[in-house]
C-alpha cells in the first residue's frame, strides 16, 4: 500500500545533491526480548553521506547495553515505528512517516560471539536489508595526555583504523563499559565521542544513564535476508541510480512517481534525468 500511495500522491524534491532519501514507518509487532538493558546512552549523530558535501544530517542515537547485546537504534525511527503501530492497533490505515534525517541503520551486536547483527532501511517503502557479519577487533593506539570533558566526565583518545576509515574516539575510564556507537568498542571505558578523520561521521554522547528496558529483535515486514556484500552493491545502486531503483522496485513504467524537477514543475520521474546521490559508506573497505 506505501508504494501504491507513493505513486499516486508523488514525492517532492527528493533528489537534491546528498540527499537523505524518505523513509517509511514499520510494524514493531513482530518483537523478540533478547535482553534487558543495564545501561542506556543517548548519543546525537551529525553526519552526511558523502566526506565532501556540504549539506550534513543529525539524528538521536539510543545504545542500550545489556549483558548478552548491545542494541544501536535511531531514536526518529523507533518513535514513528512505535506510533505506526499503535495507529495499527486502533484500525488506522493512514500512517506517520519519520521527519528528519534518520540514518537508516539499526545494530544489535552480540559481544561474547563478536557477530553484528545489520538492518538497513531502504527509502520509500522498500526492502530493509538484513545480514549479520563478524565484528573484527579494533586495535586502538592510545594518546598520552590527551582528555575532554564529555558529560562531566573525563575523557581520554585513542586513535585507529576500522575499514578504510581512522578514527578518534574519547572513552571514560570512570565507566568500565567496552562499548560504543555503530561497531565501535574495546576500550577500558565507554565511548563518549567518536569521529572519522574526514568528519562524516560525528557522534557525541548527550546522555547516560542506568535502564532496564527490554532489548527487542523486531522482524520486519519488509525484511530481506541478504549477505554484507549483496547489501553494501543495493545500497550503492539505490544511491547512484535513486530514480530507476524506486521504479525498478514498483515495477517501473510512466504515472508510477512523480517528482519536481529543478525547475520546480512536477514531472513523471521516468521523464527527469537521473541524477546520482554523492555516496561514501560507513565502511569503505
Amino acid at each position: 500500500m506505501k508504494k501504491l500511495l507513493l505513486s499516486l500522491m508523488g514525492v517532492a524534491g527528493i533528489f537534491p545533491a546528498c540527499a537523505q532519501l524518505p523513509l517509511f514507518s514499520c510494524s514493531l509487532d513482530k518483537a523478540t526480548a533478547v535482553d534487558t538493558a543495564l545501561y542506556k546512552v543517548t548519543y546525537r549523530l551529525d553526519y552526511t553521506c558523502h566526506s565532501k558535501a556540504d549539506t550534513r544530517f543529525d539524528d538521536v542515537r539510543t545504545l542500550l547495553i545489556g549483558r548478552r547485546a548491545v542494541k544501536d537504534r535511531s531514536e526518529i525511527l523507533f518513535h514513528y515505528d512505535s506510533l505506526m503501530t499503535a495507529d495499527m492497533h486502533r484500525g488506522a490505515e493512514a500512517f506517520s512517516n519519520p521527519k528528519g534525517n534518520p540514518w537508516p541503520y539499526e545494530i544489535m551486536v552480540s559481544p561474547k560471539e563478536r557477530v553484528a547483527e545489520m538492518k538497513y532501511r531502504l527509502p520509500s517503502g522498500m526492502d530493509i536489508l538484513s545480514y549479520s557479519e563478524r565484528v573484527p577487533e579494533i586495535q586502538w593506539n592510545f594518546a598520552a595526555d590527551a582528555t575532554v570533558v564529555v558529560l562531566g566526565y573525563e575523557c581520554q583518545l585513542a586513535t585507529a583504523d576500522f575499514s578504510g576509515r581512522h578514527y578518534s574516539a574519547w572513552f571514560a575510564p570512570e565507566l568500565p563499559l567496552p562499548y560504543g556507537p555503530y561497531k565501535f568498542g574495546g576500550l577500558p571505558g565507554l565511548i563518549l565521542r567518536i569521529q572519522d578523520d574526514a568528519g562524516q561521521f560525528v557522534w557525541e554522547a548527550e546522555g547516560f544513564e542506568k535502564s532496564s528496558d527490554p532489548i527487542y529483535r523486531y522482524d520486519y515486514e519488509s525484511e530481506k535476508a541478504c549477505t554484507a556484500i549483496e547489501a553494501a552493491k543495493t545500497i550503492a545502486r539505490c544511491f547512484n541510480s535513486p530514480i530507476a531503483f524506486q521504479l525498478a522496485a514498483i515495477g517501473g513504467g510512466k504515472g508510477r512517481i512523480y517528482i519536481v524537477g529543478k525547475d520546480g514543475r512536477t514531472r513523471d520521474a521516468t521523464e527527469e534525468e537521473e541524477t546520482p546521490v554523492p555516496y561514501e559508506p560507513i565502511e569503505m573497505l
